[in-house]
């Protein structure tokens, strides 16, 4: 008995010292704050401030994007805070990763709550607990204001650079790398390049020869090239090989990508809004400004009114997704739009932020949802889905007076049918925002009973549809666009993980906080989308990135590289500018001469930059391989479309004018697409391949094969591989073969001397003349082939095809000097 009451006793002093213990006040400094600084700021922090919330300070840790408040003051039980560290769903579980609380910590946190979650300042001033550090990346050189750099007072003598400025900044970098330049590039060459450059063809025989002359008369080359550039800038195929380069970025289709990728007949308007626009040198931040909000600006015709309405195709071309009207998700549309404007316009991942703050940018969850509430206030055309086989909520190309008069008979019954089928969807919405807030805590039987009444709903919404869309197929068909028009205007919940069915607190309309976060003004968001405020927000001079993203495309297009080389991200993960000083002049430039793409074309072109040679020298390839200072200019493969195009040029069967009609489409009664029979149909015709029809889930062969744009995304900068396939395309495709065949005919009929006909070929497809011994090996070429099929009934057509062939083949004709 005595030897164990010593134990006793013990027991009992170590039980009274933690009811001592439980009894203390919770210490702030002592119990609570190693908890936060130790499992919380790695993700709520002054670095990240996932959800919305931060626990390094007091005023930021009340409230986050889920809209409920994460600390209230003497009621642990309605605190977020302690519901997420001790759940057991996947999704909401705090710390998300690694160990979870213990039940101490979680009760220190509990009695701190309880007692009125004071927070006290730490002795320790420098602690991150208590030090508010400036949001990283804010300080990011895309995300500063637009320098106005002067060009460099002084040139090394290496450099012809005339009095274009672009010449300064290169040859200053050029010199400090301890580089010259290679000679300038020779007429015969200059000539393929800009012509190609702006236009997407050849130049033919005779304006070589006449741009040849004119460079070495008495005016020189630099007359002769700006009177040449001016020339190729007015033809309308400048437009056509530019408005190209635009659909690669806003990835045009003529289809809309859903699972049945149903075709979009009204698609080719707004690809030819952009060919026009081009064409018209519109300024670009108009460009940009109709795009967004066309149909919200006024108009002094019905004609005006249309052009601006056909423009906003660009948001209707975003991608659609899923089959079902009644589980159709907007959200993705919506985040492909916002994708799109990010790299597009703007050159930064904005669509990153959808689920969580931005990883690396300056771009909050609240940000994203800011712009969502923009396009979530627009109503999007619905292109046709499985089980609503008809377009619906286009907009009218014709006024009101002819809308009512040839719709208006249908517009009630048509008016109900949309009402009910809204009215079921909200039910349907409402119903599966439940069912997601209660399902962590529901038995099994409770959620078999929850699928099953929004199983039910969900029915009935689908019912509603199929009868709005029978009802559609009855209505006269009108002349219509594939445009957005107003929806209702409301802010956007953010939606806590990206899912819909989990709205968090409610994020105003507005632009980003690190471009400065504008918000909608009260009476513009009461009564409009705010499309048109973010068109201005986009283009404003003070915007730091449009213009230089617009700059950097233009340059990298001539150029094969970008002065910032990931051209649709200027962010952090993005590559630092090699010449940021011209990047900024040329925009400070471009805005001063009223966004005109083509005054960028001409100050681009007319530098000695870009008329150098593309030839190499040991010293100069060693040093800067990959050409970071521009010492040559960068020899480039010829584009799908350039080489298809050229081609038919060539052989005589290109077909120069637009498409200025819809593509021959099956009747909308006889739609039936679904998700195992896709719209799959093909129209081919001769016109330049800017006019081919695109389809987003069924990509050409030939594009595939010569790395085509993807019309599923933007499309930044085309690959240029060499594979097998190309190779076997020169050697075997019958198109080749068929324009080989009628190049060669076109040769042969314009002369009649065997060495004057073979100087044409060269001159044809390579745009120069043949040496004297390459017109010695092509003649040689000839008379193996005529002994090969000595007894063809078409010997001359064979041999002068298979030389034409071989001619094609060579690099010469598909690279770019």
């Amino acid at each position: 008995m005595s030897r164990r009451l010593p134990s006793l006793i013990l027991i009992f002093t170590i039980l009274s010292f933690a009811s001592l213990l439980a009894d203390q006040p919770i210490d702030f400094v002592r119990d609570v704050e190693p908890i936060l600084r130790d499992r919380c700021l790695e993700c709520h922090g002054p670095d990240d401030q996932n959800g919305g919330l931060r626990f390094d300070r007091a005023d930021a840790s009340k409230i986050g994007d889920s809209g409920k408040h994460s600390i209230v003051a003497g009621k642990s039980s309605e605190s977020e805070l302690i519901s997420r560290v001790i759940s057991t769903r996947e999704d909401d579980r705090m710390p998300p990763d690694g160990e979870r609380l213990t039940s101490d910590q979680i009760d220190t946190l509990r009695r701190w709550i309880d007692a009125g979650a004071e927070w006290k300042v730490s002795s320790q001033d420098t602690d991150a607990m208590h030090t508010v550090a400036p949001e990283p990346g804010r300080d990011h050189w895309a995300f500063q204001p637009i320098a106005h750099p002067l060009p460099p007072d002084s040139l090394p003598l290496d450099a012809a650079t005339g009095n274009n400025p672009i010449d300064g900044f290169i040859v200053a970098r050029r010199s400090m790398a301890g580089l010259h330049s290679v000679p300038p590039a020779n007429a015969a060459s200059l000539i393929q390049r800009a012509t190609y450059g702006l236009t997407g063809l050849p130049p033919t025989t005779d304006e070589v020869d006449a741009f040849v002359a004119r460079s070495t008369g008495p005016l020189g080359t630099d007359a002769a090239f700006t009177e040449l550039v001016d020339d190729l800038l007015a033809r309308p195929t400048y437009g056509q090989r530019w408005g190209r380069h635009w659909m690669d970025w806003v990835r045009y289709a003529d289809t809309a990508g859903d699972n049945s990728d149903f075709p979009i007949p009204q698609a080719y308007l707004y690809r030819n809004y952009i060919i026009d626009s081009m064409n018209n040198d519109l300024p670009y931040d108009l460009f940009l400004t109709q795009q967004l909000a066309g149909d919200l600006l006024p108009s002094d015709s019905q004609d005006q009114h249309n052009r601006q309405t056909i423009a906003t195709g660009y948001l209707a071309m975003a991608r659609r997704f899923g089959s079902l009207v009644e589980r159709y998700p907007w959200h993705l549309t919506i985040e492909d739009t916002i994708d799109n404007v990010g790299r597009t316009m703007m050159g930064i991942t904005i669509a990153c932020a959808r689920c969580h703050d931005h990883k690396f940018d300056p771009i909050s969850t609240r940000d994203y949802y800011g712009l969502y509430g923009i396009f979530a206030s627009t109503r999007y055309p619905v292109p046709g889905l499985e089980l609503f086989q008809v377009q619906h909520d286009l907009v009218p190309l014709v006024d009101d007076a002819e809308v009512t008069k040839v719709q208006g008979p249908f517009a009630d019954k048509k008016a109900k049918l949309e009402s009910e089928l809204a009215k079921q969807l909200a039910a349907c919405r409402i119903k599966s925002i439940e069912n997601a807030e209660k399902e962590s805590t529901a038995t099994l039987d409770q959620q078999r009973k929850m699928h099953d009444e929004l199983d039910g709903m969900l029915g009935r919404a689908r019912g509603a549809g199929v009868a709005l869309a029978k009802y559609l197929k009855e209505i006269p068909e009108l002349p219509m666009a594939y445009a957005v028009a107003d929806n209702r205007p409301a802010n956007a919940n953010i939606q806590i993980k990206g899912e819909p069915d989990r709205p968090g607190t409610i994020a105003p309309r507005k632009f980003l906080d690190v471009l400065g976060g504008q918000t909608l003004p009260d009476d513009v968001a009461g009564t409009g989308s705010g499309r048109l405020q973010l068109a201005a927000w986009i283009t404003s001079p003070n915007n730091p990135l449009t213009a230089r993203v617009i700059v950097n495309r233009i340059w990298q297009r001539h150029f094969g590289v970008g002065l910032v080389s990931s051209t649709s991200d200027f962010g952090l993960r993005g590559q630092l500018p090699t010449h940021p000083e011209l990047l900024d002049w040329l925009a400070t430039d471009f805005i001063r001469h009223g966004w005109s793409l083509k005054h960028l074309h001409r100050r681009i072109l007319s530098s000695q930059t870009y008329q150098l040679s593309s030839q190499n020298t040991d010293e100069n390839l060693a040093a800067d391989p990959e050409n970071h200072v521009y010492w040559k200019f960068n020899r480039q493969r010829l584009d799908a479309e350039s080489i298809r195009d050229t081609l038919l040029m060539l052989s005589g069967d290109l077909d120069p004018t637009p498409q200025d009609q819809p593509y021959p489409f099956p009747p909308r009664s006889d739609w039936t697409f679904t998700q195992h029979h896709p719209f799959n149909a093909t129209y081919e015709s001769n016109r330049r391949s800017v006019y081919q029809m695109t389809k987003r889930l069924t990509a050409a062969t030939y594009m595939q094969t010569f790395d085509g744009a993807d019309p599923n995304v933007c499309t930044s900068k085309r690959d240029q591989s060499v594979t097998a396939l190309q190779a076997l395309y020169f050697m075997n495709d019958e198109f080749l073969h068929d324009q080989a065949a009628k190049i060669a005919g076109r040769v042969v009929a314009s002369a009649d001397d065997e060495r004057q006909r073979v100087a044409a070929l060269v001159s044809t497809i390579l745009g120069r003349h043949p040496s004297d011994q390459e017109s010695d090996w092509m003649r040689q070429h000839l008379q193996s082939v005529r002994k090969r099929f000595a007894d063809s009934s078409n010997l001359e057509n064979q041999a002068w095809s298979s030389l034409t062939l071989s001619l094609l083949q060579l690099n010469e004709f598909i690279y770019l000097d």
